[in-house]
């Protein structure tokens, strides 16, 4: 049996109190719409077992780069970012001993809103045995915006999984017209349930602009943070330690952790992307040190969850700068 073909509409995405009185785009033809996934184990890899597009999203068939490697799949959005208007529903189901890393192909750009918002809202279940990672991408917060981020998340018992967030402060390298904390609203929502049991639950709402001393408060100076949920205990040696950012680590009531980090762009990106990739790794059984995805040679090293040195060359971290266009 295929994903469900009945179209995704306006009234399947959830309002948060904080936007009441707006509503998504009254004209939701390639503005309203998302994806439905379910993804399926078998002979050494991972696959699409049902699939579901409706524009403005687009997903890839998995990647694979050798047998019995986890699966890259790539959510695609074919426009300049959400506008002021648009709804991105993803329903996906990790099937047992699935492996997937989910990604977009780059930052997510959240332009003005004029007159509604922009949402993003991903409802996922995974499996007994399967593991699943799910890296959105950096969000990039446009002057004037408002977006809601929503994720609904129900674990089986036996089930890996790895949820990371970072949030730019907006396009911050444009000299005098930069748009560093211009935001109108951003809200969060993560939670995390299993076995039907609420495990984790973190939610914000940024109300902006920011005049310097509130982006202090909230950023600590710094244009960018990270955060990682991660099943299971993540011992702090796992983390690395990076030049100029500043990480906290929690573990959880219920045995699992999160982790959260300040500091530059770059450094920020390679903090989540480094981390959750071992610690998924080490979710798998293996003892090699070795994260998932990033020493192949088959990933581009221009994608933006590509790793930037430390002490990479200024043409490196240009071209971190452009797939996040901050």
């Amino acid at each position: 049996m295929g994903a469900p073909a009945a179209r995704i509409m306006a009234a399947d995405f959830l309002i948060p109190p904080e936007l009441r009185g707006v509503s998504l785009a009254a004209n939701p033809a390639g503005r309203v719409g998302g994806v439905r996934l379910q993804l399926a184990a078998g002979h050494g890899a991972t696959r699409l077992a049902a699939c579901y597009q409706q524009i403005p999203l687009r997903v890839l068939p998995p990647f694979q780069m050798a047998e019995n490697e986890p699966a890259l799949l790539y959510l695609l959005n074919p426009s300049a970012g959400l506008m002021d208007g648009d709804g991105q529903r993803i329903d996906f189901e990790a099937g047992p001993c699935s492996r997937t890393v989910v990604t977009g192909q780059s930052a997510t750009r959240i332009h003005p809103s004029v007159q509604s918002f922009a949402t993003q809202q991903w409802h996922v279940r995974v499996a007994e045995d399967a593991i699943l990672v799910v890296l959105p991408g950096p969000a990039i917060p446009f002057a004037g915006c408002r977006y809601f981020q929503r994720a609904a998340i129900d674990l089986a018992p036996g089930a890996g999984f790895v949820w990371g967030d970072i949030w730019l402060s907006g396009r911050y390298a444009r000299g005098e017209v930069s748009e560093q904390f211009q935001f109108s609203t951003l809200i969060q929502e993560l939670s995390i349930r299993r076995g039907n049991h609420l495990i984790f639950r973190d939610r914000f709402c940024w109300r902006g602009p920011w005049d310097r001393d509130t982006a202090a408060w909230h950023f600590g100076g710094a244009q960018a943070c990270g955060s990682l949920f991660i099943t299971g205990k993540v011992e702090p040696d796992l983390i690395p330690d990076l030049r100029g950012v500043k990480q906290a680590h929690f573990p959880t009531a219920a045995g699992d952790t999160c982790l959260r980090w300040l500091g530059p762009s770059e450094a920020v990106a390679n903090a989540v992307v480094q981390t959750g990739l071992r610690a998924v790794a080490l979710l798998n059984g293996e003892r090699n040190g070795r994260p998932w995805l990033l020493e192949s040679s088959g990933l581009a090293p221009n994608h933006w969850f590509s790793l930037v040195p430390e002490d990479a060359s200024g043409a490196a971290r240009d071209a971190f700068r452009e797939t996040t266009n901050a």
